[in-house]
């Protein structure tokens, strides 16, 4: 059971990393292009699936509520509201991880403060790293418009990195039957 899905996840690595790694690629290259395509993809999927329970809602006839039709329209408004939101939801995302940063960077402070009081524990790094994370989520709160360029070419080189890991990683394990 086990070596039937290492087997199978193992046939689909090549196509993993050619789609990381052109993933990655086009991110690092053109960001916001990649983000507007996924943006007209996730809008278009929910839009299609909206028509598709219209379609099927208009078909039954049903006493009482129809689910299907109050399935299409919030498929619907969900694509229109992706659509015509999508650059305010980006950045609302962005506020949120600098929240994250910030929160975990006064986290690291107050534990390099308390480690302070122990005699062979290296509490400068910790202190160090705390005031480096304060500083990030706080430049990503007060400016989340700027700093989306930033998030969309980390994410670029998190994808190419994670396609060539998938890569070596094939090459490497081919030879095994795992």
């Amino acid at each position: 059971m086990i070596s039937s899905v290492f087997n199978t996840f193992k046939k689909f690595a090549i196509i993993r990393s050619i789609a990381f790694i052109s993933l990655g690629i086009a991110t690092l290259l053109n960001p916001f292009g990649v983000f507007n395509l996924l943006v007209y993809i996730i809008a278009g999927y929910n839009f299609v699936l909206g028509i598709i329970s219209l379609v099927e809602a208009l078909r039954i006839k049903t006493q009482g509520p129809n689910l299907k039709l109050i399935g299409a329209v919030c498929y619907l408004g969900f694509a229109l509201f992706i659509f015509l939101f999508a650059n305010t939801l980006v950045s609302m995302l962005a506020v949120f991880i600098g929240i994250i940063v910030l929160v975990s960077g006064i986290y690291k402070i107050s534990q390099a403060i308390n480690l302070k009081s122990y005699v062979n524990v290296p509490w400068i790094p910790i202190l160090i790293y705390g005031i480096i994370l304060v500083i990030v989520g706080l430049v990503i709160c007060f400016k989340p418009f700027e700093t989306k360029l930033i998030f969309y070419n980390f994410i670029g080189f998190l994808l190419l990195f994670s396609g060539v890991s998938e890569l070596i990683t094939y090459f490497r394990l081919r030879k095994f039957d795992l």
